[in-house]
């Protein structure tokens, strides 16, 4: 998988604290970043794009993490973030609400409020930053942790992280094209840690929101099969197909079109992944749903502006 890495070495050792300042609120918005000791400041970045969530990987010595009021409304906002602790420790605050990060430990977190990251050594993290469209319908608590008192939480909160560490580990390695399908893994992930502690809770979660999921789910799982359709979902999640409809429509898209704009992407994916200088297009069409070549170049074009055969030749001349 493709990523972009920055590191503070190739900066003036005084410089270094301020390159990491720079850095951290070029990718997480408006931040204030406290270096212990900026003259030995060794620190490194990389970031890659899986579906429409963004990972970093962060490896840096003790330093503090600062989301000041001013920044509430950055570019930094437009998503939820989730960290979780590779090596190290650290202390997060949010709202008066205070978490210690040891290694295997994760925060999820609404970067729209204030909140203070302590990296009281060297540390290394998991980093995400997940649209806020992708939770919507869920109510994610200030400070969202890993730290579980019931069992019923436990083995889940320890599931999220053990697949998040092994993630950071297979994220150089892994291919383009597994993307789309990772994201919806880490947000069903996600959302079964919020639906659990709700439930364990006794508060309210909206089940539209839960359904709309689960929905998202089967179709990420099954859009190779041909036959995928609403009246299948319907028999399969055994609920109306109007009720459906219903509950998918804060997403501005019938389900019908999201099944053929996921196939689109995942096709791109593969015709942008491919190895050989003139991918079999038809094939590719046929392993993710598509029936018929003609409707597979037609919507390709009308998506992306260029036939599926223009992309692959743009790509390879770049």
């Amino acid at each position: 998988m493709n990523g972009r890495f920055f590191t503070t070495a190739g900066e003036t050792p005084a410089f270094r604290g301020r390159a990491w300042g720079r850095v951290v609120t070029q990718y997480f918005g408006g931040l204030d970043a406290c270096c212990d000791d900026g003259d030995a400041f060794d620190a490194q970045l990389g970031q890659y794009e899986i579906g429409p969530m963004r990972v970093f990987t962060i490896a840096a010595p003790a330093h503090r993490i600062v989301r000041p009021v001013a920044a509430l409304h950055d570019h930094g906002s437009d998503y939820f973030k989730l960290i979780l602790q590779l090596s190290g420790e650290s202390e997060i605050e949010q709202r008066g609400k205070v978490f210690r990060l040891r290694t295997g430990d994760w925060s999820l977190y609404d970067p729209r409020v204030p909140y203070s990251i302590a990296n009281l050594t060297h540390v290394e993290q998991l980093a995400i930053q997940i649209p806020r469209k992708q939770l919507g319908g869920f109510a994610v608590p200030d400070l969202h942790t890993s730290d579980a008192r019931e069992f019923e939480l436990k083995g889940l909160f320890s599931l999220l992280s053990s697949f998040l560490m092994s993630l950071s580990e297979q994220l150089p390695s892994l291919p383009g094209t597994t993307g789309t399908a990772l994201s919806e893994t880490i947000l069903g992930l996600i959302v079964s840690t919020l639906t659990a502690q709700h439930d364990v809770q006794g508060t309210h979660m909206t089940l539209p929101a839960v359904l709309r999921m689960r929905v998202k789910q089967y179709i990420q799982g099954h859009l190779a099969d041909a036959d995928l359709s609403i009246d299948r979902i319907a028999r399969e999640l055994r609920c109306s197909k109007r009720y459906l409809h219903r509950i998918f429509e804060e997403e501005g898209v019938t389900i019908d079109r999201y099944i053929w704009s996921n196939r689109l992407e995942r096709c791109k994916e593969a015709l942008d992944n491919a190895r050989a200088a003139k991918p079999a297009i038809s094939e590719i069409a046929f392993s993710w749903g598509f029936s018929s070549s003609a409707h597979f170049c037609r919507s390709f074009k009308q998506r992306y502006g260029m036939t599926p055969r223009e992309f692959v030749r743009q790509r390879a001349s770049s």
